[in-house]
């Protein structure tokens, strides 16, 4: 009896074990000859109630998971299912396809396998075993997953397709990154999850990944680390979802699964791998409430995206169509700023970040993302060319839009001289046109005839213009004809080799003795630079004045009001006027003065020697004043300046110098330099000073208002601009450098570098 027992043990062991597994499983392992045998091996070893687990494991096992995964890490991961499903209140009501396909299985995408199965079943079973449903587990995982792991999403992350350990190390990934994670932390605790998404949005562009978790009988949908206060099927991609194209493989919506449907969902990120998927686009297409298209706008700096400011305008019209904050890299890629407007429509749109800026046209015929590149920010100058013309138009109608349009868009340097060349042929300029066919220049109460000619070769940057102002003053017409004749025919010498330049000699308004040098003649010369620069080419910063007895009173009274205006200014044979020659305004334009020492009438010498000590105490109060005095001695009323023109058309001028003092004679001039008065009154005193951000207001003596003009290169355009005033009060002002700004600076101004695109309002605290 125990030798017949022992045959028979003895039988069983030598025979060959009869393998659990049927043929499909069978055919798998056979695609890897080579570790058949380990395979089998470890299935053979493994315990009966996984044999379900591992069978469906292996029939749809990836081949490089064949060739590469320990066997053992698979029957942890089954055993690890198992367990969770039977720890959670609703495992036992999922369908058995349900939890082989969505709960089992190791591996979402194309991931690199080194699981976190355990340590999140360990972290999240005890928080939700309790839940009644899946659905609401999933959502509570998406909750505190990512906070808990400190996970963001973020376009730097190093791979597209990374696994849970490789995002925790970064602290950051994309949808796919974050959606493996949230599949992988759901499957842990028995939430039946999978990813989804699709391979390029209709139209517009562009993949996304998400979840889809099972619940109540049916697949949902979740954004990753976007978790939903209303709950499964709420997400932003909702309306791009439903737009989804089902026969158009790259533009239909797929959800991987593991088991093989004889369809592959299209990865955007490795096109070459083959995954197992089913198109679900039919549960997410549904009418759309809004059908018109989208206009989406992303901004970018260094390659990543920021959040910026951005402002989309109706190119027709000027009106808004989308405003808001562009998003940044922490948000999903595919995710933007949007608006809907009506197909057809052409935008203007502008993104402000910082100091930077960047602008596009964009036509919207469908959905339509703008990606604006602040690292390129260069304007569109044929584009803005006619909306120029349209501004400086005498169309009312079409200076509006594009007052509009212009408002947001930024100021760049090479479209000063554009702006200033559309300032220039405006039809508004008829009549300055018709004075200078004339040789004529007139203002509403004054009006003075000119004779010029054009001295050398002409510049590369535009001509220069010397005014001349003649003698005479307060004698008969005849006298003062022939002094403005004489003027331009033989008391200055031509000296073309500083520079080609324009030689004019302006004849007095009147023949009262102050003909050149009331309140109403700095309006007038104004008007003959803006003439000349629109008619004949000259280049405003290359301006300069000068005269002789009569003329040289002109000079020093024309220079301090409006020295912004010229490069050089001259008086001869003659001295300052008491109240109208404010000399502290001269700080920061080159100006000389020349005076006999025998010139006595109307104590022309000691008046001219009493500006020169009281222009060296200016000189070290303020610093600045460039020029002087030049005291001839033995010498009368007619002094050696016929080659002055040759020192005057050597200088440039300075129209944004750093420190200003404004000593005003009048309620007629409104600017000095980058200051404008709102209400300007006889000795009122303005003393300012910009360094950097902070403009430094030390006097401001009768001033209401003033309005601060500044050019881009003076401030820091990402920081706040502080002004302050005389008592201590400071106002902060975000500067916003744009062309509308600049325009409207250039019409009251006449002159592209006076005109400046930041203005800063300056009220109450003065």
């Amino acid at each position: 009896m125990v030798f017949a027992l022992s045959l028979v043990w003895c039988a069983t062991v030598a025979a060959p074990m009869e393998r659990w597994w049927d043929g499909r499983v069978e055919a798998s392992l056979d695609r890897q000859p080579a570790r058949k045998a380990e395979w089998v091996k470890a299935l053979e070893a493994a315990p009966v109630n996984l044999r379900p687990e591992l069978a469906y494991l292996v029939e749809f096992l990836p081949d490089p998971d064949l060739a590469d995964l320990e066997p053992d890490s698979l029957i942890e991961n089954a055993r690890l299912a198992r367990e969770a499903r039977a720890a959670v209140k609703w495992g036992r009501a999922l369908p058995e396809d349900v939890y082989l396909d969505a709960v089992l299985p190791h591996c979402s995408v194309t991931e690199k396998r080194d699981p976190m199965r355990r340590e999140f079943k360990d972290k999240y079973l005890p928080l939700v075993k309790d839940l009644p449903t899946p659905g609401a587990a999933g959502l509570k995982i998406n909750e505190v997953l990512f906070k808990d792991f400190g996970v963001t999403y973020n376009t730097r992350r190093l791979r597209t397709d990374q696994n849970s350990k490789e995002t925790i190390a970064q602290g950051m990934a994309t949808c796919t990154g974050l959606s493996v994670m949230l599949v992988e932390a759901c499957r842990a605790v028995g939430v039946p999850a999978r990813v989804a998404g699709i391979h390029s949005w209709p139209v517009r562009g562009g993949n996304h990944t998400w979840v889809e978790i099972w619940d109540n009988g049916a697949w949902h949908y979740v954004g990753a680390a976007e978790p939903d206060e209303k709950g499964l099927n709420h997400a932003w991609f909702t309306g791009d979802a439903a737009k989804a194209i089902k026969g158009e493989p790259r533009n239909a919506i797929w959800a991987v699964t593991y088991r093989a449907t004889g369809e592959h969902f299209p990865l955007a990120w490795n096109p070459r791998a083959k995954l197992n998927g089913e198109n679900v686009t039919d549960r997410y297409t549904r009418p759309i409430a809004d059908s018109r298209p989208r206009l989406m706008v992303e901004t970018k700096q260094g390659g990543t995206r920021v959040e910026a400011k951005v402002v989309a305008l109706d190119a027709a019209t000027g009106e808004t169509l989308l405003e808001g904050t562009s998003l940044g890299p922490t948000a999903d890629i595919n995710l933007h700023l949007q608006a809907h407007v009506e197909a057809g429509k052409e935008a203007f749109v502008v993104a402000r970040y910082g100091a930077k800026a960047s602008s596009a046209w964009a036509k919207v015929e469908a959905d339509t993302v703008v990606r604006l590149n602040l690292d390129e920010p260069a304007m569109d100058v044929e584009r803005l060319k006619p909306l120029l013309a349209d501004r400086f138009s005498g169309d009312e109608a079409k200076r509006t839009r594009a007052s509009k349009l212009l408002a947001e868009a930024p100021f760049d340097e090479a479209l000063r001289q554009t702006a200033w060349e559309a300032f220039k042929a405006s039809p508004q300029h008829d009549a300055l046109r018709k004075e200078f066919e004339e040789k004529r220049v007139s203002t509403a109460d004054r009006s003075a005839p000119y004779l010029w000619r054009r001295v050398g070769e002409k510049p590369a940057d535009g001509w220069g213009l010397i005014i001349a102002m003649h003698g005479g003053g307060g004698v008969p017409k005849d006298v003062n004809d022939r002094s403005w004749v004489g003027m331009f025919e033989r008391y200055y010498r031509d000296h073309p080799e500083p520079g080609g330049y324009i030689y004019l000699a302006l004849r007095a308004p009147n023949d009262e003795w102050n003909g050149f040098y009331d309140d109403a003649i700095a309006p007038l010369v104004e008007r003959l630079i803006l003439q000349f620069a629109v008619c004949a080419d000259v280049n405003p910063a290359k301006v300069g004045i000068l005269g002789a007895s009569h003329g040289g009173y002109g000079a020093f009274v024309i220079g301090p009001k409006v020295p912004h205006r010229f490069a050089a200014v001259h008086a001869s044979a003659s001295a300052q006027t008491p109240g109208e020659t404010r000399g502290e305004n001269l700080r920061n334009v080159r100006f000389t003065w020349m005076i006999g020492e025998r010139d006595t009438a109307y104590e022309r010498a000691d008046r001219c020697q009493a500006f020169a000590k009281q222009w060296e105490v200016w000189k070290a109060q303020y610093g600045g004043f460039d020029g002087g005095m030049e005291w001839l001695p033995g010498v009368g009323h007619s002094v050696p300046d016929r080659d002055k023109v040759a020192e005057l058309i050597k200088f440039r001028r300075n129209a944004s110098p750093g420190k200003l003092v404004w000593s005003q004679s009048d309620s007629v001039v409104r600017h000095h330099y980058w200051l404008e008065s709102g209400r300007p009154v006889e000795d009122g005193l303005i003393v300012a000073e910009i360094a950097g951000n902070k403009v430094t207001i030390s006097k401001a003596e009768k001033q209401a208002e003033l309005t601060l003009w500044l050019q881009p290169n003076r401030v820091d355009l990402s920081r706040p601009i502080e002004v302050v005033a005389p008592g201590g009060k400071s106002l902060l002002s975000m500067p916003n450098a744009n062309l509308e700004d600049f325009c409207a600076s250039l019409e009251s101004r006449q002159d592209p570098e006076l005109a400046a695109p930041i203005r800063v309002f300056v009220g109450e605290g003065l």
